[in-house]
């Protein structure tokens, strides 16, 4: 006796399909929840590409709980630019998130060319400080 077995997933037309989110590290499924891989200890990293100014053309990945943006050494980028403060802005991961704010700065923080005091980043988001502008990217 031959018995066949089909097994399969029913979707409706209007359902939409359901993104997986696979580690960067051991390329298991993940739950969308998870802000790492809890097979592997695997976490995305969020970076930023720097697209105009004195650091064009470089990458920052953003390992850092905090990451600072300034003129002067001890910040994690430094920008010799008089447009831009001291301690002009920073960057704090914040639960799976990262939140830019404004430093107290003479000149802004803009973000997507709105003046910002404080944003929680998207993919894609155009940060500007002084004269140079870099692009938040996720993995």
């Amino acid at each position: 006796m031959l018995v066949l077995v089909v097994i399969g997933v029913v979707a409706s037309k209007n359902s939409a399909p359901k993104v997986q989110k696979v580690c960067g590290g051991c390329r298991r499924t993940m739950l969308p929840v998870w802000t790492k891989c809890l097979f592997c200890g695997w976490a995305p990293v969020a970076r930023l590409e720097f697209i105009l100014g004195p650091m064009a053309n470089q990458t920052l990945n953003l390992t850092d709980e905090v990451t600072t943006i300034g003129s002067v050494a001890g910040n994690t980028v430094v920008l010799a630019d008089p447009a831009v403060s001291r301690k002009h802005a920073g960057i704090r991961k914040v639960e799976s998130n990262y939140e830019l704010a404004d430093l107290g700065s003479t000149n802004g923080v803009y973000v997507n060319g709105q003046k910002v005091p404080k944003k929680t980043l998207e993919a894609g988001d155009i940060i500007r400080v002084g004269n140079t502008e870099a692009v938040f990217k996720r993995e």
